[in-house]
């Protein structure tokens, strides 16, 4: 007869699984765990996000009210602004505002790019003098865009002539 091999199946041989160190798993794991919670806290905290825009336009409605029957035109003056917007027409075509100002009866809406507190309003009369001059703090509302990234607003304003 010949030798028997106990515990050996003849044709296949065994493969020895190859044993890692501890420390291989360890590190996989944390590794797995820290790049699960900064995809979580990049997702949940908001992270940096492009705005779509860089200036949004806001409104500003200004409601005239008592002895209106003089104003021709309103001006707006934005607390660190020198001047005063829109200029009252001149020349021959002096029937309309010059800047993007619409007026139906006594109230007036006027566009900002970005509204500062307090804003300046003055009435004038045709020939551009001075009726009356206030200066006024405004709540401007959100009504687009984001938290994050701002967006238009509009605001609204009684004024007692």
């Amino acid at each position: 007869m010949g030798e028997q091999h106990v515990g050996k199946e003849p044709g296949r041989a065994r493969r020895r699984r190859p044993r890692l160190p501890v420390w291989v798993g360890t590190t996989a794991v944390v590794v797995g765990a820290l790049v699960v919670v900064a995809v979580l806290v990049s997702r949940l905290s908001g992270g940096s996000r492009d705005c779509p825009a860089i200036a949004y336009s806001s409104s500003l409605e200004v409601v005239l009210s008592g002895d209106t029957a003089g104003v021709a035109h309103l001006q707006l003056r934005d607390e660190d602004d020198e001047g005063w917007w829109p200029p009252p027409p001149t020349g021959t075509d002096a029937s309309g505002p010059a800047n993007p100002t619409s007026r139906v009866g006594d109230t007036w809406t006027l566009t900002l790019l970005d509204p500062a507190n307090p804003i300046g309003l003055r009435a004038l009369d045709d020939a551009g003098r001075v009726l009356a001059e206030t200066e006024r703090a405004v709540d401007m509302v959100r009504v687009g865009g984001s938290e994050a990234c701002g967006g238009p607003m509009e605001g609204r304003i009684g004024w007692t002539l």
